[in-house]
């Protein structure tokens, strides 16, 4: 569960430091990360970001509560989720999201982003200058 990740990395900040980097890709609006438990670039990102948007969580594994996005210094009212129950196709949705230009950062959960998957996901990004984090699986 998210918040019980952030809640350990916190009250002890060496397990973020025990992963080794393993993102596949980091541009400036995209960043595929491999290991789902770390959340270091995602929270450095949205705690030092000049962008004061909506944050969207789209199927995160859990429910992060509103503990979490205070102790990790973020505004509760800025975060937005779509559960994971409610979405039938993560890509589609995830294309459709970052369209919108309604977010200023999106992340999400997948089983595996390839090549092609992730430069699509990068175009829609730049489209509308949304930023992206998608924690896979494998």
């Amino acid at each position: 569960m998210l918040s019980t990740v952030i809640k350990a990395t916190q009250a002890s900040p060496c397990l973020l430091n025990d992963f080794e980097a393993k993102s596949i890709a980091t541009n400036k609006l995209v960043n595929v990360h491999y290991q789902q438990n770390d959340y270091k670039a995602l929270l450095d990102y949205i705690q030092n970001g000049e962008d004061q948007g909506w944050i969207l969580f789209l199927a995160p594994p859990g429910k992060p509560n509103t503990a979490f996005f205070e102790q990790a210094g973020i505004d509760k009212s800025r975060v937005l989720m779509i559960d994971s129950s409610k979405v039938n196709d993560n890509l589609a949705l995830l294309s459709t999201l970052l369209k919108s230009n309604n977010y200023c950062t999106v992340v999400t959960w997948l089983n595996e982003v390839s090549e092609q998957t992730r430069l699509t996901i990068e175009a829609d990004a730049k489209s509308t200058n949304t930023s992206c984090f998608i924690y896979c699986k494998q």
